[in-house]
């Protein structure tokens, strides 16, 4: 082989390859940007889960989507049931990334761990390692 097959092959590998991190980095960065927003666009949404009230919620209703690039999980809108102690039962719903193998964990009916922000019990998130709150919208 001469030295010119040989950078013509190693381009055909290298370019591709390096075109692949570009687009992963900058799809990690805009991801990293959201959550920034959301941050900024709520500023005590972290505080807010550090005094949460760990409670279960009963499933009432889901609807599931695969999201393409979201690896092993699915997005799922929830509608739950919450009741606090010495507080009237209350409706939420709510948006998860839940792992697939995980989907028959919340079917209407069953209760899921979840954390409640005290000072806006609209707020919850996921108390289980199989699910985490979708912060894209």
């Amino acid at each position: 082989m001469n030295s010119i097959n040989i950078i013509i092959i190693l381009s055909i590998i290298i370019i591709p390859l390096i075109l692949i991190i570009a687009i992963v980095r900058r799809l990690n960065r805009k991801q990293l940007q959201r959550i920034r927003e959301m941050k900024g666009y709520e500023p005590e949404f972290e505080r807010g889960f550090r005094n949460a009230i760990e409670v279960e919620a009963n499933v009432i209703s889901k609807i599931q989507t695969i999201v393409p690039n979201a690896g092993d999980f699915a997005k799922v809108d929830l509608q739950v049931a919450i009741q606090l102690p010495g507080k009237a039962a209350y409706q939420v719903s709510t948006c998860w990334l839940v792992k697939v193998d995980s989907l028959d964990l919340i079917l209407p009916g069953r209760f899921v761990p979840i954390k409640v922000d005290p000072r806006k019990a609209q707020r919850i998130i996921p108390n289980v390692p199989w699910a985490k709150p979708w912060i894209f919208g």
